[in-house]
């Protein structure tokens, strides 16, 4: 027959082991017989709305200790202003891969894709090469791995382009399978900003598209901060936007880092689990705009100085 606190411990919601074990090490209760039940359920626990993304899991391999050093609740969140922590950038290239982020190492555009091309390291060159050819004052165009959705194809590039290409904000999925084909897509789409050009096949990217790091062989913060949240936003946005996790995208210490497209990519920090309602509920806006003044790191296509006078302003 199981125990009364052993019955207790198998029915509690997650958030209540979690404070129990957490308060409890100190006192040395991690030794007595109900540790490993405590632990087992932390491990086990999965969250409402199991994620789209091949081979997601919660936190994979996190313990309580992990948490507790380098998860949301660390020592280090909101000891830094976020506003200004972006520097201004003009457009953003994501790669869908299907290998999981915990097994990218840490550069992790030299990862493959199936076929065997390393389309981050041959792509990120060619847009670093394309910039001499770019109107004047563009600044830097991002290229980021992402973890794939049932959804995408792998090596699926997704483009979020300035504001001024093609003179409108259309986002597409493109295919580029070969050395050739993203040589065309630097080409015809980055540096002419035709995102409706038909030299590389493509399809619309619709809904609202969110980013987030997950990149742990960069740093523990982002791979213990990061998975929890794709799982959880992808079950609070339901067919409202799709969430995928993303490689390093900069500012380790300001992990969760949420990238969020939805009229223009804001870039977001220090986003924890109890910000999923929310950001969810902010989203559901046809133009979001900010979702969290207090969050919020800047927007691509401006400087820090604009971020942190449009916070000042909306203060």
């Amino acid at each position: 027959m199981l125990s009364r606190g052993t019955r207790f411990l198998s029915a509690a919601p997650l958030h209540h082991i979690q404070r129990a074990l957490s308060s409890a090490r100190p006192h040395g209760f991690a030794s007595t017989p109900l540790a490993p039940l405590l632990k087992n359920k932390l491990r086990t626990a999965s969250f409402p709305g199991v994620s789209k993304q091949r081979g997601m899991s919660a936190c994979p391999g996190c313990s309580d200790q992990d948490m507790e050093d380098y998860g949301p609740s660390r020592s280090e969140v909101f000891s830094t202003p976020l506003a200004g922590t972006l520097e201004r950038y003009d457009g953003h290239v994501f790669i869908c891969l299907s290998s999981p982020p915990e097994t990218w190492p840490s550069d992790a555009l030299g990862v493959p894709t199936a076929g065997g091309l390393a389309v981050g390291t041959i792509l990120s060159g060619k847009v670093k090469a394309a910039m001499k050819n770019m109107p004047e004052g563009t600044a830097k165009m991002r290229v980021t791995p992402c973890h794939a959705l049932s959804s995408d194809e792998e090596g699926d590039l997704l483009y979020f382009p300035p504001s001024s290409a093609g003179g409108s904000r259309k986002l597409r999925t493109f295919k580029a399978a070969s050395e050739e084909a993203l040589q065309t897509f630097v080409d015809e789409v980055i540096v002419k900003g035709n995102t409706d050009t038909s030299a590389v096949p493509s399809k619309p990217l619709d809904r609202k598209q969110l980013f987030v790091c997950c990149h742990t062989q960069r740093d523990k913060r982002c791979g213990v901060c990061g998975p929890p949240l794709v799982t959880q936003l992808s079950s609070a946005l339901g067919g409202g936007g799709q969430v995928r996790a993303c490689s390093h995208v900069g500012g380790h210490s300001y992990a969760g880092n949420v990238l969020v497209y939805g009229n223009d990519m804001d870039w977001y920090g220090y986003v924890s689990p109890k910000d999923v309602a929310s950001f969810a509920k902010a989203l559901e806006a046809e133009e979001p705009g900010v979702v969290s003044v207090k969050l919020w790191r800047g927007r691509m296509g401006m400087t820090p100085d604009e971020h942190k006078a449009k916070v000042e302003s909306m203060a």
